[in-house]
């Protein structure tokens, strides 16, 4: 690797971690609740993602790598709408919640 590279790289934020999966649909308030915050964990990651993503465009912009610049430019928009998907989806879960709380 080059020394251009490493000093490339350096700028580049770190990719988040992932979180962990809900393996079963929601029923009661509590797994409601529980699938809420799964979801905004999960807004937190994309959202975090689509931020790495914008760093690398920065990045291989200024590199003058316009291809890699593109790229990256189109994953932080789609991340940034799973981000969206994902607090819609918490949002949900919490009307839920709040429905069959008062069953």
């Amino acid at each position: 690797m080059s020394i251009v590279s490493v000093l490339l790289l350096a700028e580049i934020s770190p990719v988040p971690e992932h979180p962990g999966y809900i393996a079963a649909s929601a029923i009661s308030v509590k797994e409601h609740q529980e699938a809420a915050e799964f979801h905004k964990e999960y807004k937190e990651h994309y959202l975090a993602l689509a931020q790495y993503h914008e760093s690398a465009a920065a990045a291989y912009g200024k590199s003058g790598d316009q291809k890699l610049k593109k790229h990256h430019e189109e994953m932080a928009i789609v991340h940034e709408e799973m981000a969206k998907t994902h607090e819609k989806a918490a949002t949900t879960d919490e009307i839920e919640a709040g429905r069959n709380l008062h069953r």
